[in-house]
């Protein structure tokens, strides 16, 4: 199992100046780079079916959007700027900002997705984050309360779950369709 590779303390500054034209996509988070591996068929058809199912519900919710990677989120803290690239984000109300954010775990990302990843969008305030694990057909879920994420529950492909920023709920085995 290949780990993403990480390179540290760089600016915004430098990860502009990467050459966008590579082939390589990368992730800058709390001043480290982060190349990003290619998806497997089961990763892009959970990212697939989330985004299908937002965007279906969001047609009823005029303010929510949708948005699927790649696609850069631009998040600054405190001193630091990170642009990430979420599999699948949902904006309401705010365009800069989303209310949730899902990452379907592979091998070479889990890590960075239960850990800086976590941290950098409790530290933005994205309000929803979902982890969803295509091997074990679980959705891990995370609420943000007084500016930290609570784990909510683990959602089994049998069971419901609620997108709060939708107001909404959705079938869980309906991802890994």
């Amino acid at each position: 199992m290949e780990e993403a590779l990480e390179l540290s303390h760089y600016s915004y500054q430098n990860y502009l100046d990467i050459d966008k034209n590579s082939k390589e996509r990368v992730e800058l988070i709390f001043g480290d780079i982060y190349m990003m591996a290619g998806a497997s068929a089961s990763h892009q058809d959970a990212v697939g079916n989330i985004f299908f199912i937002l965007k279906s519900i969001s047609k009823s919710k005029e303010k929510c959007l949708p948005r699927i990677a790649p696609f850069d989120l631009k998040l600054k803290n405190e001193n630091s700027v990170s642009v990430v690239q979420p599999d699948v984000m949902l904006f309401c109300e705010d365009e800069q900002i989303p209310c949730a954010v899902f990452e379907v775990l592979s091998p070479s990302t889990a890590h960075k997705d239960k850990t800086v990843k976590k941290e950098l969008y409790e530290q933005s305030g994205i309000k929803e984050y979902f982890l969803v694990n295509v091997e074990f057909k679980i959705i891990d879920k995370f609420v943000l309360i007084d500016g930290k994420y609570f784990y909510v529950n683990a959602y089994g492909e049998d069971e419901e779950m609620e997108i709060l920023c939708l107001d909404s709920v959705i079938v869980v085995s309906e991802i890994f369709e």
